[in-house]
């Protein structure tokens, strides 16, 4: 039900990936994670709730650590793609060091996920996933009524997304994750709605991937600022402003 067969297993397979040292495997893993926890939340009321919220819970905890090491390469690879060619020595020096930092920190922080997966606690949490996959607690609900479960949950879930709020980073980034939220609620039940689930999905993936790459780049601005390195933040200010133009344009398409 709601793809949770497929996305724990891909999920399993991505573990397996990160500990050989697959390309880009911690990235992919930390998608399964979301999507699993974007199901449980958005269908909240077709599941049990003290199961449902546990299961979230440890999901929560395993994004968490693959979120960590995720994070550092990603800066590590923005801070290096900064860089241009008539950079003064010195700025390419400091820009260079800042990124090795983090190359180093992520290095370490990989290591100790490749650690934890090794645990016992880990293949518990997997055994129990696939199990909850295949024979997931329903309550009566969501035995009898999944479709009125389902549209309802993307109801919640697209209000969330056009919620009134400032335009502090904060403020952007709950908007972000209500929408990467949504879009992954909806490709589960593509199946079952057909185009309007997979409109919707796009739509939120739209408003996500602008929202990620304007806090991205802004993170990354007041990194550089904090560093002294006034030139190449502005670079990354002017990113995290371009990002942000369609933003209004998405939001309405998603409202109407």
């Amino acid at each position: 039900m709601f793809s949770l067969v497929a996305v724990s297993a891909e999920l399993a397979e991505q573990l397996v990936a990160v500990e050989s040292g697959g390309e880009d495997a911690v990235h992919q893993a930390r998608t399964r994670v979301r999507r699993l926890r974007s199901i449980l939340g958005v269908y909240k009321r077709a599941f049990d709730v003290e199961q449902n919220d546990r299961m979230r819970a440890r999901l929560k905890a395993l994004g968490d650590r693959l979120g960590e090491v995720r994070d550092l390469e990603v800066r590590a690879a923005a801070l290096e793609a900064l860089l241009e060619v008539d950079d003064a020595p010195e700025t390419i020096e400091a820009v260079e060091a800042l990124a090795a930092e983090h190359r180093t920190a992520h290095a370490s922080a990989l290591a100790s996920l490749v650690r934890h997966l090794d645990t016992r606690g880990h293949r518990r949490l997997l055994a129990d996933l696939q199990f909850y996959a295949a024979e997931p607690p329903l309550r009566g609900r969501g035995r009898k009524h999944p479709r009125r479960i389902i549209r309802r949950g993307l109801r919640s879930a697209t209000k969330r997304v056009l919620a009134d709020g400032d335009d502090s980073l904060e403020a952007l980034h709950a908007t972000r994750k209500a929408a990467r939220r949504l879009r992954y609620a909806a490709e589960a039940v593509a199946d079952d709605l057909g185009r309007k689930a997979v409109r919707l999905a796009a739509e939120a993936e739209a408003i996500h991937d602008a929202l990620g790459d304007h806090r991205d780049a802004t993170l990354l601005a007041r990194l550089l600022r904090e560093n002294g390195l006034p030139g190449p933040a502005v670079r990354a200010e002017h990113a995290a402003a371009a990002a942000v133009e369609p933003l209004d344009a998405l939001l309405d398409a998603l409202r109407d």
